[in-house]
């Protein structure tokens, strides 16, 4: 058998190693599912969310999308009390039952910042119907100028699926407008109900 007719076979035997591997690889990682959110906010009694929001600028005009992420326990037990422990406490993220990262910018693509909302302290919990749970306190609020604190805000959680945040436009400079800031509750490990009736807690994982 000459070295011509040798080859082949060496070239067609490394594909079959390469395609083994790349199929081995593949099936050791096909059980692993990824999602859009860290995985640290899934612990313990911690809801998280997304928000997707269209903000009015100061003359009440629509101009901001705002994109952005949030953390809260507020929908636990004693996220109440946890809270009165926030009062002497001034380190964003330090045991604060709502956390968010906003990013800001105008519809066409400029004026790109972040902010952040932490510290709240819940002052009172209502529940208008069995639909709705509302928060009410004060948070501090980064702005341009550094951070505004005790800036009345209210939290309200409508359908366990829909999240709005409501900050006192006069404390914050009317820096998101008149109307609230908008998002998701993503938590999976809640089934809700789907399009057709049913529980598809699968949906879009």
């Amino acid at each position: 058998m000459g070295i011509q007719t040798v080859r082949p076979f060496i070239i067609m035997g490394s594909i079959a190693t390469v395609l083994m591997i790349i199929g081995a690889f593949m099936v050791a990682h096909q059980d692993y599912k990824t999602t859009a959110f860290p995985q640290p906010h899934k612990r313990g009694n911690q809801t998280f969310g997304v928000i997707s929001s269209i903000q009015n600028d100061e003359s009440g005009k629509p101009v901001w999308i705002v994109t952005g992420h949030w953390t809260s326990s507020l929908l636990s037990d004693s996220s109440a009390n946890a809270s009165q422990a926030m009062r002497n406490t001034t380190a964003p993220f330090a045991g604060s039952p709502f956390n968010m990262q906003l990013e800001m910018v105008r519809f066409n693509g400029t004026a790109g910042h972040t902010h952040s909302i932490t510290n709240f302290i819940v002052a009172n919990v209502s529940q208008p119907d069995n639909m709705t749970k509302v928060f009410n306190g004060t948070s501090t609020v980064s702005l341009r100028e550094g951070p505004v604190t005790d800036v009345p805000t209210s939290i309200k959680i409508t359908g366990d699926k829909v999240i709005s945040i409501w900050l006192d436009p006069s404390s914050v400079k009317n820096h998101y407008g008149n109307t609230p800031i908008y998002g998701l509750v993503m938590d999976f490990d809640k089934s809700r109900p789907g399009h057709f009736g049913g529980n598809n807690p699968q949906i879009g994982k």
